[in-house]
């Protein structure tokens, strides 16, 4: 359980570097930036999913 949790927060500490480099031109606000930070856990299984069952 330690190493999902280590995932977990390593992703979210990923996307939250990445997402210093956005310009605010772009029209990204911090709640998508949010959303795709803590939601990746959830979204990532159902998008692998989608796409194995579509090939």
């Amino acid at each position: 359980m330690r190493e999902l949790l280590m995932i977990y927060l390593c992703g979210v500490i990923l996307l939250l570097m990445v997402s210093t480099m956005i310009e605010s031109e772009e029209g990204i606000g911090l709640d998508h930036i949010l959303v795709a930070a803590f939601g990746w856990p959830l979204f990532a299984p159902m998008v692998a999913v989608k796409a194995w069952t579509g090939r």
